[in-house]
């Protein structure tokens, strides 16, 4: 056994190799024993070394995602994490590169750039990929976090090529005994291929600078007296159940209001959940910029906040799921990274917001204007558990303050309710009444705080018929399920029609803002639609089809507040012409910083569990 070791030895000594400790340390069993079992121990001796450097990387695209939510204590356990799946990752690939490698040694012999190509193989995917999970998981950064990145990024990918090519250099001696000469064109076939395939995917992938800290609006003019605006978003609404109502009548004050302006119909992509679509409506940035995309997010053990989806590897919400030990808890806004439009609104003049998602914690973000009125999506959760206030609301005092009448209120909705479905089993009667209180709550403490004369906007988020329509049409299996199914869901826009739909903002807001969203019952390709009604809006004027990101501009432009140069949306060229003119466009309305609260509280057990009992969460 010695005297082949010996003599290997001395041929890759002979041909430059074994010249460092790394070498020698992945290259030690060299025909020493079974090339199998060589080749297998020298894949994992590279992974071992790799995996931290790899790891490194996926944790600082992580925390730089998720900033700054996560601080340097979290970045290191991250890179625990990631280092163990890295390694695992590069194990593999080294194997498979190694095995390729000594296939083609065996048909045409060793060759000096066999080890070098097999490297690059392996790394060049590698590189591609920790890039694009850098642009794509936070695109707003300064250009020297991307140029400090990127020279990370090239190094480490360069050294996992190195490694790499070892591995197949032993793949190829075991396979042929014959030591290939070094080349010496290893870092410059490095250079060329990593550096421009890191810029490539940058480019490719179009990202915009910015950086991690709240940054304050651009100068603005505001109205000194605007028109009070109300803005109602109803989720789980779109053009064909109102179409299959109408002849009923049960659509009548929504058609009679959509008639008296402008009507736009929204498309969007399919599959996506009701936190992204909402927040991407309410902030007029897509997932990327605003950071928030699920009900529900991971925390892992030793990490402080929660990693929010899509901004960390593709494969960690895989392997938080099935490898790692986290948890599920509900997600929140304290990593959304902009401003919703009812905090655009609060800059100039007191507005209300109740109910939307991504709206907690109500308080104590970096950034946020003092904010007149804030009842959080987890408002109702808390009063419904009997528990206290915990940043739910903006002033505190407003917890309080609701909480004082909601056994009351939440009595009369039930009575209001079991009148209403008496006609329908107590089982699907229960799914109703649980959606209608969710509503009349954001409703009726969305109609009282307006009673403030200083409040000049509102904006109220009614989730219950797309909680209604999907547990309905999950448990409506057969004919007669169907029909019941069917009745309740008529029911219930009967009643949002006569309590919300009729006479919206009268004599309150003169200009309301119905947005209204398919949901997650709809099928493939449904169409929502947006109807503005009042402030100069063109009546029985039907407008060209919007997107998510359009619905901020005509929010704005019902505010009399200036787009922003960074809203990659636009405001509908008709229907419109009758308003205020648009006042001039400033660069960005800034983002929001951290919470100024250090311990929060996502983990709370009754939001969870509310979550999955309305099927947010599985």
């Amino acid at each position: 056994m010695t005297e082949p070791y010996d003599r290997v030895r001395r041929q890759l000594v002979e041909h430059g190799y074994l010249q460092g400790p790394i070498e020698r340390f992945v290259l030690r069993d060299l025909a020493a024993s079974a090339a199998v079992g060589v080749l297998l121990r020298a894949s994992v001796k590279a992974s071992l070394i790799g995996g931290p450097l790899l790891g490194a990387l996926l944790a600082a695209s992580t925390v730089a995602a998720n900033r700054p939510a996560l601080g340097v204590r979290d970045a290191l356990v991250l890179w625990a994490y990631f280092s163990a799946l890295a390694g695992v990752a590069l194990l593999v690939l080294d194997l498979l590169g190694a095995l390729v490698s000594r296939a083609f040694a065996k048909r045409r012999g060793a060759r000096p750039s066999d080890s070098v190509r097999a490297g690059l193989v392996v790394a060049a995917p590698v590189l591609a990929y920790v890039v694009a999970v850098w642009a794509v998981g936070r695109p707003e950064r300064g250009v020297k976090e991307d140029v400090l990145f990127l020279l990370g990024a090239v190094i480490v990918s360069a050294m996992i090529a190195w490694l790499a090519g070892i591995v197949s250099l032993a793949a190829i001696v075991g396979a042929t005994g014959e030591v290939p000469d070094r080349s010496r064109r290893a870092v410059v076939a490095a250079v060329f291929v990593l550096v421009p395939l890191a810029a490539g995917v940058l480019l490719v992938l179009a990202w915009r600078t910015g950086s991690a800290g709240a940054i304050a609006p651009s100068p603005f003019l505001a109205a000194e007296r605007p028109d009070r605006v109300l803005v109602v978003g109803v989720d789980g609404l779109d053009g064909a159940l109102v179409e299959a109502l109408a002849p009923s009548g049960a659509v009548d004050h929504l058609l009679a209001a959509i008639a008296r302006g402008a009507m736009y119909p929204m498309h969007r992509a399919d599959g996506l959940e009701p936190p992204e679509v909402w927040t991407t409506i309410a902030t007029g940035m897509p997932a990327e910029a605003h950071g928030v995309r699920t009900a529900g997010a991971h925390r892992l053990p030793g990490v402080a906040a929660p990693i929010a989806g899509g901004t960390g590897p593709t494969a960690l919400d895989a392997a938080m799921r099935f490898l790692l030990p986290s948890r599920t808890i509900p997600s929140s806004g304290a990593g959304r990274r902009v401003r919703t439009v009812w905090e655009i609104a609060a800059l100039a003049h007191p507005s209300v917001a109740v109910g939307w998602w991504a709206s907690w914690p109500a308080r104590g973000t970096e950034g946020d204007p003092v904010l007149r009125y804030v009842v959080s999506d987890r408002t109702l959760v808390k009063l419904l558990a009997g528990s206290a206030d915990d940043r739910d609301t903006a002033p505190e005092s407003l917890f309080a303050r609701v909480a004082g009448t909601f056994a009351a209120d939440r009595s009369g909705w039930r009575e209001d309710c079991a009148r209403r479905f008496a006609g329908l089993p107590d089982g699907p009667r229960a799914l109703v009444c649980e959606s209608l209180v969710i509503d009349a709550f954001a409703w009726t403490t969305a109609t009282r705080l307006t009673a403030d004369p200083d409040v000049a906007s509102a904006f109220a988020y009614l989730p219950g018929l797309d909680i209604l329509r999907t547990r309905m049409t999950r448990a409506a299996a057969g004919t007669a399920e169907a029909q019941v199914a069917a009745q309740a869901i008529e029911g219930y826009v009967r009643w949002l029609d006569a309590t919300v739909f009729a006479g919206s903002g009268e004599p309150w807001a003169a200009r309301v803002v119905l947005v209204a969203d398919p949901g997650r019952s709809a099928g493939p390709g449904a169409e929502g639609f947006v109807a503005v009604s009042g402030g100069g809006a063109e009546a029985a004027c039907v407008g060209p089809t919007v997107r998510d990101v359009d619905v901020a501009p005509i929010v704005l432009r019902s505010l009399a507040l200036p787009m922003a140069t960074d809203m990659p949306g636009t405001l509908p060229g008709r229907c419109l012409g009758g308003a205020r003119p648009a006042p001039p466009g400033i660069a960005t309305w800034g983002r929001r910083g951290g919470s100024a609260v250090a311990a929060l509280t996502d983990e709370d057990p009754e939001v969870l569990e509310r979550l999955k009992s309305l099927g947010y969460v599985r």
